[in-house]
């Protein structure tokens, strides 16, 4: 397991290679989304990266593969979530906004990240939607 979480623009962000590092890094991070929801992105060794939604209760991901080039992955949330309003992350500098289809609980998104980083894979836990 290697990857390297990164949440602000003035910091390269920490390389996770063991399960403590693993508990840690996300921990920190969250901890800052305390402050401002902020995004995170997680780079696996393989370069593949995904971003996670941190700082409220529901979250988002999106995924990016290591070509750059499509396809590209989306969270999509339960049928409750479809009609509600855009969610905002603070993402290296700047406010995004993304699509209330594609929230899902914080919990779910951590658990995701966490997954991505262990197995460099999508969690078959969350319902994924070509973007």
């Amino acid at each position: 397991m290697r990857a390297r979480i990164a949440w602000r623009s003035d910091d390269p962000g920490m390389v996770v290679t063991c399960d403590e590092e693993l508990r840690w890094a996300p921990a920190e991070a969250e901890g800052d989304a305390g402050r401002r929801p902020l995004i995170a992105e997680v780079v696996h060794e393989n370069g593949d990266s995904l971003l996670v939604g941190l700082g409220r209760e529901i979250s988002v991901l999106s995924y990016v593969g290591a070509s750059k080039n499509p396809p590209y992955f989306s969270s999509r949330g339960s049928s409750r979530s479809q009609d509600g309003e855009a969610v905002v992350f603070f993402y290296f500098g700047h406010w995004s906004e993304f699509p209330a289809s594609a929230t899902v609980s914080a919990e779910e998104a951590v658990e995701a990240a966490r997954f991505f980083i262990e197995c460099g894979e999508l969690s078959p836990r969350v319902d994924w939607v070509e973007v």
